[in-house]
Order: structure tokens, then C-alpha cells, then sequence
């Protein structure tokens, strides 16, 4: 048997007979031990998630702020095409207001 209670063979091999009592101390003795692998076990697999989930948000949160600093520099960039193009059109325009078109 597990946790340290007493099996059938081992009582019969010493040749007395359990109580009720006896075996009431058993099975509480048994449960008790049982409640409180499960805790340690349960306890154990919480830490172990909390810092998977850690250190999958610190990932996250580097691809972000790479993703953020890539979108703002797009924006730059564009903008800076944006302006480039609209002064080639206001070029243009003053060109056929000049030559009168």
C-alpha cells in the first residue's frame, strides 16, 4: 500500500486482528497524508505555471516594444515620404501657375 498504512498481509502475518478503531486511524492517517501530497503537488505545479506564464509575458512584452518602436518608425518614415511628395506637388503646381497653365 502507499503512505505508510498498514497492508491486509501485514496484519495477517502477525496474527492479530485490527479494530475498528484501529482501522478508522488508518484510513484517516491514510487521507490525511493523501490531502496533503496532493497540496504539495498542487502547490508545486502553481509555482511552475506562474513562472511559465512570466516569463512568457516578459517575451511578450520585448516583441511589443520592438513591434511599437517598428510602427512608430514607419510612421515617421512615412510621414517624412508624405511631406517629400506634397512639396513636389506644390512644386509642380507653382511651375504651371508660373507658365501660367
Amino acid at each position: 500500500m502507499f503512505f505508510g498504512a498498514v497492508s491486509h498481509n501485514q496484519i495477517m502475518d502477525n496474527g492479530t486482528s485490527i479494530t475498528k478503531s484501529d482501522l478508522n486511524a488508518a484510513i484517516t492517517a491514510a487521507v490525511k497524508e493523501l490531502k496533503e501530497y496532493v497540496d504539495e503537488r498542487t502547490h508545486d505545479a502553481e509555482t511552475r505555471l506562474l513562472r511559465a506564464f512570466a516569463d512568457y509575458q516578459d517575451a511578450q512584452t520585448v516583441r511589443y516594444r520592438h513591434m511599437k518602436a517598428d510602427l512608430g518608425n514607419l510612421n515617421t518614415a512615412s510621414d517624412e515620404r508624405l511631406a517629400a511628395l506634397e512639396k513636389r506637388v506644390s512644386d509642380v503646381d507653382k511651375r504651371l501657375i508660373a507658365k501660367g497653365i
